[in-house]
């Protein structure tokens, strides 16, 4: 018994101890296994044109990406890609998906939709036939020529085997932007389909802006309008943000200089941010109602401007999220000046705040994606794109309407100064630069007439009627004049109760006179304006020129000493000087 017992013994921890190894060895194939296993394979049938793979799809996250694609297919720790998943990748970090996919039979090829234009980089393995990687790859940190697929986004081609499934792993490497884009599978033919659709839309856009910017350029140029100016700049960096964000830019305007998409993505944005505060400052004038807002907002815009541009040279996730948050409140601000400027009856602001009203609700969508509040989808790709296209034609409309009112002001402006405000007749001023005019056309020429016209009896009326008798002879005296004078004549007041019409070319000495007689006969007509149904008495000087060796101001003189010569109660007040010789 004692000496079976330590046999017995020893037999029991052998057999112990080969349970426990066998149980080791269980679990580490079962671990193998839980490693090694793969999603549902998807089936890729010609019935169907596309297929989501948010919730049919694992991701796991490579801090650092030091992963190659052999460790991340013995990699455990898998999960389930639900739609809207959104992972905030640090730079050199990758974000891994697998799928598997069977095509069972020989239909059309099938792609890998990255349904987000400025992903930095997506790379697409899986092993062939003879069990070697195969890789495909699209992003913006890529030149277009290194794209398996050319377009504004990768589109990655999957295997085109057979009644087999096919494991699949893609890499994602996209920094500073929480990456919540979709992945799909398309068809050959859908992909096209929908980039024709979406290019299109693009085309309309850019020509949209193209043309805002040169009208605009023109505008600012010709009517020296800052405004305009700022619009034109304003646009052309939305434009180029655009060109940036929806990956038409990569595509067509610097496909080899992949360098500049990310600057350009990020930067221009808060650029045009900067600029549309501006724009709205010009337009708006908050200095005539506030001191600190106008502060504010040439602060807030100075502010977007240096934390761009250093983000530009220093990228970081910190300074994205600044230049973001600013951007935010520089929409805010836009608004607050706009609805003070409605609120305070500046009749164009309100089509300004109209315009910026779409720009705002559509930008809100990138930046609550940008802050990870919204995954990527049509609105967050396409919202600031839309509202921008609304927009433009809203704040040219706007422009056109200030500088409508702008130009009429200064036309009323420019009338005025040669303009008599009383009588609405041309001052002395545009008489002798009318005079001069007619003097240079017709020296040695034809002759032509300048009248000068007293109303006599001013003083008289206001000695028995008043003072305020005054204006209304003047007014009245001045329609005399008007409806006696022909279409292209000058009719002017040069003195307090002075007149001038100059008779332009060709006119004779007949014809001035008729002209001097009709005037005087219609100032006797007695007028119900006139207090006791008085009349106005006309004298007449009459010059019949062009006067050689004589300039405007010297016959202005002549006439005025001609007309002092007619006696307050001359029975002729008609006089006419002629220049000698003709």
């Amino acid at each position: 018994m004692n000496a079976g017992g330590p046999c017995l013994n020893r037999s029991r921890r052998h057999l112990g101890l080969a349970v426990w190894v066998l149980a080791w060895a269980l679990g580490l194939l079962g671990a193998a296994g839980a490693a090694w296993a793969a999603p549902e394979a998807l089936r890729l049938s010609s019935e169907r044109g596309e297929l989501a793979l948010a919730g049919r799809s694992e991701w796991l996250l490579d801090r650092g990406g030091g992963l190659d694609v052999e460790a991340v297919e013995r990699a455990s720790g898998w999960q389930t890609r639900e739609a809207g998943h959104s992972v905030t990748l640090e730079r050199g970090d990758a974000l891994w998906v697998r799928f598997v996919a069977y095509k069972p039979h020989d239909g059309p090829d099938w792609m890998l939709d990255v349904d987000l234009p400025g992903v930095d980089r997506a790379t697409l393995f899986y092993r062939d036939g003879e069990n070697a990687w195969v890789l495909r790859q699209g992003g913006d940190s890529l030149p277009q020529s290194a794209w398996n697929t050319a377009g504004r986004k990768p589109h990655l081609r999957l295997s085109r085997a057979i009644e087999r499934e096919v494991p699949y792993f893609v890499r994602i490497e996209h920094a500073r932007v929480p990456f919540t884009a979709g992945l799909y599978l398309k068809t050959q033919q859908q992909v096209a389909e929908t980039e024709q659709r979406a290019m299109f839309l693009l085309g309309i856009y850019f020509g949209l802006a193209l043309l805002a910017i040169s009208v605009a350029a023109a505008n600012a140029v010709v009517y020296r309008d800052r405004a305009f100016g700022m619009y034109a700049g304003y646009v052309s960096a939305m434009a180029l943000a655009q060109a940036g964000m929806t990956g038409a830019g990569s595509l067509v305007v610097w496909p080899e200089w992949p360098w500049l998409s990310n600057p350009i993505t990020f930067f221009m944005p808060v650029f045009a941010g900067a600029l549309g505060l501006a724009f709205v400052r010009i337009v708006a004038s908050p200095k005539r109602h506030s001191r600190l807002l106008d502060r504010l907002a040439v602060g807030l815009a100075l502010a977007l401007l240096a934390v761009a541009a250093f983000d530009l040279l220093h990228p970081t996730t910190a300074g994205f999220e600044l230049s973001m948050r600013l951007l935010t409140l520089s929409m805010a601000v836009v608004m607050v000046l706009l609805l003070l400027a409605v609120a305070r009856g500046d009749p164009h602001s309100r089509w300004f705040a109209l315009g910026f009203a779409p720009i705002l609700i559509g930008g809100a969508l990138p930046l609550a994606r940008n802050f990870g509040l919204l995954p990527s989808g049509f609105l967050s790709e396409y919202g600031l794109l839309l509202g921008s296209a609304v927009e433009m034609p809203l704040l040219f409309y706007g422009l056109n309407r200030r500088l409508a009112e702008q130009s009429e002001a200064r036309v009323r402006a420019r009338d005025l100064a040669v303009t008599d405000p009383l009588t609405g007749l041309a001052t002395r001023k545009r008489l002798l630069d009318a005079l001069r005019t007619e003097m240079d056309q017709t020296r040695n020429e034809v002759p032509f007439a300048l009248l000068l016209v007293e109303l006599a009896n001013l003083r008289l009326l206001m000695h028995e009627h008043g003072a305020p008798i005054k204006e209304r002879a003047l007014v009245l005296a001045a329609a005399h004049l008007r409806s006696a004078a022909r279409e292209g004549h000058v009719v002017a007041r040069v003195d307090d109760h002075v007149f001038a019409i100059l008779a332009q070319r060709p006119k004779g000495p007949t014809d001035a006179s008729a002209l001097a007689t009709q005037i005087v006969a219609q100032g006797l007509r007695p007028s119900p304006l006139v207090p006791g149904h008085e009349v106005l008495r006309f004298h007449v000087a009459v010059g019949v020129l062009p006067w050689r060796d004589m300039d405007a101001e010297g016959v202005l003189r002549i006439l005025t000493q001609e007309l002092a010569q007619i006696g307050p109660d001359a029975r002729k007040t008609i006089r006419t000087v002629r220049a000698d010789g003709l």
